[in-house]
């Protein structure tokens, strides 16, 4: 990774901000109670926290405390755009490690659906370089607010990966990294799917017992949600680099 604080610049700052106003596709009623997001949620799901945008959670904080940002979003590798009529954040894979998001202090019980929109060019495989990642701890706060490069997570903290693979069949496993890494569920993926317009949902903590089946989730915390894009290697000279649309990244009860 190649990390550096943005929270400081002011143009980064509106920058950064315009792009997570996007991710938040401008619709803070799209899942309320009554309306059932993708997956499982049950029909009572109520929007608690749009992660990536304004919300009034996150009034009167200082940015740098909240956003959690890796990478340089400003290197052309992240650009707000318009996708089927919705504001969306186009996420394209570099050189370098680039993640955009929140963080947060939320109790997995309180908040155990997270819904999210994404469209995906062809990709190399088997996953897609662009995904959601969310961070758990069974502690309040574990994440120091000055620490943005996520190499030294804290001891306890558990990464998930909501991957894209290349192969359709994948959909719904779990791999467990042998080098320690993130828990990696594949939420979607095959050819067929590319260039489509994907509404997901993902119960959290059902994702969570099969990734960690020893571990209770009665004081487990989310402590960040962000789209995360691993480094890749270069295009051939005139193809383009894989790419996403990510919008409406939620937190849901």
């Amino acid at each position: 990774m190649a990390p550096q604080r943005r929270s400081t610049a002011a143009p980064a700052i509106l920058a950064i901000t315009l792009l997570c106003i996007a991710l938040t596709g401008c619709a803070t009623g799209t899942y309320g109670p009554g309306r059932a997001a993708p997956g499982e949620p049950p029909s009572n799901i109520q929007n608690i926290m749009a992660t990536l945008g304004p919300s009034p959670l996150f009034a009167g904080l200082d940015p740098g405390d909240r956003w959690l940002i890796v990478g340089d979003p400003l290197d052309g590798h992240a650009r707000m755009a318009m996708d089927e009529g919705l504001p969306v954040v186009h996420l394209s894979a570099g050189s370098d490690d680039l993640i955009l998001g929140r963080r947060i202090d939320q109790h997995l019980l309180a908040a155990p659906f997270l819904t999210w929109a994404w469209k995906m060019s062809p990709h190399a495989p088997p996953y897609h370089p662009v995904r959601i990642i969310v961070g758990f701890a069974d502690t309040s706060r574990p994440l120091d607010p000055k620490d943005v490069t996520l190499r030294h997570l804290p001891d306890g903290v558990r990464v998930l990966e909501l991957v894209w693979n290349d192969k359709a069949l994948r959909r719904g496993t779990m791999d467990m990294p042998r080098d320690g890494g993130p828990a990696r569920y594949t939420v979607r993926g095959g050819e067929e799917a590319l260039g489509k317009r994907w509404p997901e949902g993902v119960d959290l903590i059902s994702l969570h017992d099969q990734a960690w089946p020893g571990l209770s989730t009665s004081h487990t915390r989310i402590v960040f949600v962000a789209a995360r894009v691993v480094p890749t290697a270069q295009p051939r000279p005139g193809a383009s680099p894989p790419a996403a649309l990510i919008a409406d990244i939620r937190l849901l009860r």
